[in-house]
C-alpha cells in the first residue's frame, strides 16, 4: 500500500524527530514518524510504577531483541554472535525513544572534542596519534553550536551551575567548560550525603567538583511547551524508568507536545522500517516499512530523516541500495559504519564505610559532583603515551537492593551462602568513585552487515566490531591511581582498587552512547554528513543523533544530539522552501525564549 506523499517522513518517533518536527511543522511542513516501538509511555495517563524486575531487570522500555539485535566481535579476525540478552547498551521503543529512559545527566562537549584531531596535533605532533586512529574535527566549532545549546536548556528547564558565562569563571561550576551565554534555567539537584566525602577529598587533592548538569528540574519549571512541570521527587527510580511527575526532560515532555501542536506532525506506532528507496538518480523517494499488523507499507516524501538509534540508523543506510547507491546510501566513498565508537564506564575504586548509611536509595544518577581535572585534554598529556580521558564523579544514587547486589565488593571467601547474605547487608554502606571515559575511533573499530546472521524479515542483521586498544588501556591505569587517591582520602574501612582495564565484551552493561558509524564532516570523502547531517551522496537524506559524532567525548551525548537538531531544523526550514540542494553553509541562530 502507498500512502499520501508526505513532505518530510522520519524513522523513529525520539527526540530528535520531536524537535525537528516542531521546527518543521511550525513552518507548515508535513511530517510523518514511523516509530517501531508503542505510544504507552508516552500516554500521560500511563502509571510510571516502581518495579524494579520490570523496568531494571527485564528492560521493559527497551527494544525487543526478538524483533530487532546485533551481532557484535572484538576484532575481524573473530566469529560474530547475535546478542540475545540486553547487555552493554540499553536502546529504548516507543514515541521519545531512550529519552524516556536516560538518566538525565546533560551535558555539553568541551571546546576540544569539535576539533579533536587538529587540536592534539597542534599541540603534540603529528606522532601523537596512534596507527589507525581514525579521530578528525566535527565540521562545526562550539562556539556555533552553543547558541543552540542554550536554547535547548531553556526550553527544557535544565539544572546545574554554570561554570563561564562568557569567558568569566562562576565559583561552584566547571572552571575547564566552554563559555555559556546565560547560566542554567534552574539551580542545581540536591546531593546526597556521599558527594560530601568524595567533594571534601577531590578539593584536598587540589581537584575542581562541581554538580552534575541535569535535564531533570530541581524546581518546577513553564517549558518551552507552555506546560508548568513538577520538580524532582528524588524518588530513586529514575534510570530506565519513566517520571511519574515528568520532572525529567525527554522527547514527550516538551517537543511532542510543540510537534503536534502544529498540526502538521503525524506518528504512527508499529512501524518496522525495512529500507529507504531511491530513484535511477540516487535521491531518496521515501520509506519502505512493515505496519503493525505485518503488511508492507511505502511512505512517499520529499525529504527522509533517519532520526533513530544510533545503530538504526547506520544499519538503514547500509540496507538501502539502489542502482545509485550499490553499497548503501551515503556510502559511496566506503564511509558507512566507520568511527564506530563507545565510551567506558568503569569503577577503578570503591569501598564500605562499615556503620554508615548513605540512603543510596534515593535522589538519582544526575544527583552527584563531578571532576573534569582529568577529562579530554584538560591536562597535559605530554609524555603519557595516550590521548583522552574521563569525567570522574561519585557512585549515583538509584540504587534499588535487588539491583545493587552485583556492586557490592565482597571478598571471595564469602561469595556464597550465609556470608554473602551478611555481606550484602553492607549495600547501603557502599560506594564508588567512577569514570566515563572518551573513546577514540580507530579504523579496527566499525560497523557492517553482518555475511551469516538475518532477521525476521531475510535482511542482513548489523555487526558491531569492537574492542579497547592499547590507548584505552594506558589512560585507565593512570585514572585509576589517581581515583584510588581520592577514595582513600575518602575514608573508607575497606576499599577495593581495580588498576587495569577488564576485557570488554557485550555481556556487561557499559554505556548506552554508542557513536559513529555516520560521521559529519567538512569533506565528503571522510564523512558520512556535512555538518547538518545531510548525506553527502543523497542530499535529501538527513542523519540525527549520536552517529554523527567523530568520536566519542567522556561526557554523555543527549545534550549534544538535542542542540544539532535545533540547528538542523533551523536550517532545513529554509532549505526545503529553495531548491533541496546542499544546505547553506551556516544556519540562522534560534531565537532565544524568554527567561521564566
Amino acid at each position: 500500500m502507498d500512502h499520501r506523499r508526505v513532505d518530510v517522513v522520519t524513522v523513529g518517533a525520539g527526540w530528535t524527530s520531536a524537535i525537528l518536527g516542531w521546527k518543521l511543522g511550525s513552518a507548515g511542513i508535513d511530517v510523518v514518524a514511523l516509530e517501531q516501538g508503542e505510544a504507552r509511555y508516552a500516554d500521560p495517563d500511563f502509571a510510571h510504577d516502581h518495579d524494579s524486575v520490570r523496568y531494571s531487570v527485564r528492560k521493559a522500555m527497551m527494544v525487543n531483541l526478538a524483533d530487532e539485535t546485533w551481532t557484535w566481535r572484538p576484532s575481524a579476525g573473530d566469529p560474530s554472535l547475535p546478542i540475545r540478552a540486553f547487555g552493554a547498551f540499553h536502546p529504548g521503543a516507543g514515541i521519545g525513544g531512550s529519552s524516556m529512559h536516560w538518566s538525565a545527566q546533560l551535558w555539553r562537549f568541551h571546546p576540544d572534542d569539535f576539533v579533536y584531531r587538529s587540536h592534539y596535533i597542534d599541540r603534540y605532533g603529528s606522532d601523537v596519534l596512534r596507527a589507525g586512529c581514525t579521530v578528525q574535527d566535527w565540521g562545526i566549532t562550539y562556539d556555533e553550536l552553543e547558541p543552540y545549546y542554550d536554547a535547548f536548556e531553556w526550553d527544557i528547564g535544565a539544572s546545574g551551575q554554570a561554570g563561564n558565562v562568557r569567558g568569566e569563571l562562576v565559583a561552584g561550576g566547571n572552571p575547564f567548560e566552554g563559555p555559556r551565554s546565560r547560566p542554567y534555567p534552574l539551580p542545581p539537584l540536591v546531593r546526597p550525603q556521599w558527594t560530601d566525602l568524595f567533594r571534601t577529598a577531590a578539593e584536598g587533592l587540589g581537584y575542581h567538583p562541581f554538580p552534575q548538569p541535569a535535564g531533570i528540574l530541581s524546581q518546577a519549571y513553564r517549558d518551552a511547551s507552555g506546560r508548568t512541570r513538577s520538580g524532582c521527587l528524588y524518588c530513586g527510580f529514575c534510570t530506565r524508568y519513566g517520571c511519574e511527575v515528568d520532572a525529567k526532560a525527554s522527547g514527550v515532555t516538551t517537543h511532542l507536545p510543540l510537534a503536534t501542536n502544529t498540526g502538521h506532525y503525524d506518528v504512527r506506532t508499529g512501524c518496522h522500517v525495512l529500507s529507504v528507496e531511491t530513484d535511477p538518480q540516487g535521491m531518496a523517494t521515501g520509506v519502505r516499512y512493515v505496519d503493525a499488523s505485518g503488511n508492507e507499507q511505502f511512505q512517499p516524501a520529499d525529504v527522509v530523516i533517519l532520526s533513530g538509534y544510533t545503530l538504526t540508523n547506520v544499519r538503514l543506510l547500509l540496507l538501502s541500495r539502489g542502482r545509485a547507491h550499490e553499497d548503501g546510501i551515503g556510502n559511496d566513498h566506503g564511509q558507512v559504519g566507520r568511527n564506530l565508537t563507545y565510551q567506558m564506564y568503569r569503577t577503578p575504586s570503591k569501598g564500605i564505610w562499615k556503620g554508615r548509611r548513605f540512603n543510596s536509595y534515593m535522589a538519582n544518577t544526575a544527583t552527584m559532583d563531578i571532576i573534569f581535572d582529568l577529562y579530554g585534554d584538560v591536562f597535559d598529556h605530554t609524555g603519557l603515551g595516550f590521548v583522552g580521558g574521563a569525567m570522574v564523579y561519585t557512585s549515583p544514587g538509584e540504587r534499588e537492593p535487588i539491583t545493587t547486589a552485583s556492586d557490592v565488593p565482597i571478598d571471595n571467601d564469602k561469595a556464597w551462602g550465609r556470608d554473602w547474605k551478611d555481606a550484602l547487608r553492607d549495600w547501603d554502606s557502599y560506594a564508588a568513585v567512577q569514570i566515563q571515559g572518551e573513546s577514540p575511533a580507530y579504523a579496527a573499530n566499525f560497523l557492517d552487515l553482518d555475511p551469516n546472521y538475518r532477521d525476521r524479515w531475510g535482511l542482513p542483521l548489523l555487526r558491531l566490531t569492537f574492542d579497547w586498544t592499547d590507548n584505552e588501556r594506558r589512560y585507565y591505569r593512570y585514572l585509576a591511581l589517581k581515583i584510588k587517591d581520592i577514595v582513600e582520602a575518602m575514608g573508607p574501612t575497606t576499599a577495593y582498587h581495580q588498576p587495569d582495564l577488564s576485557a570488554f565484551n557485550i555481556h556487561d552493561y557499559n554505556s548506552t552512547h554508542i557513536t559513529g558509524g555516520a560521521i559529519m564532516g567538512a569533506d565528503p570523502g571522510s564523512s558520512v554528513t556535512n555538518p547538518f547531517g545531510q548525506v553527502w551522496d543523497t542530499p535529501n537524506v538527513f542523519v540525527t543523533g549520536a552517529a554523527l559524532y567523530p568520536q566519542n567525548p567522556g561526557v554523555n551525548p543527549s545534550g549534544t544530539l538535542c542542540a544539532l537538531a535545533y540547528r538542523t531544523g533551523d536550517a532545513m526550514v529554509e532549505w526545503i522552501r529553495r531548491d533541496h540542494g546542499q544546505l547553506i553553509e551556516r544556519a540562522p541562530r534560534p531565537l532565544h525564549r524568554a527567561s521564566t
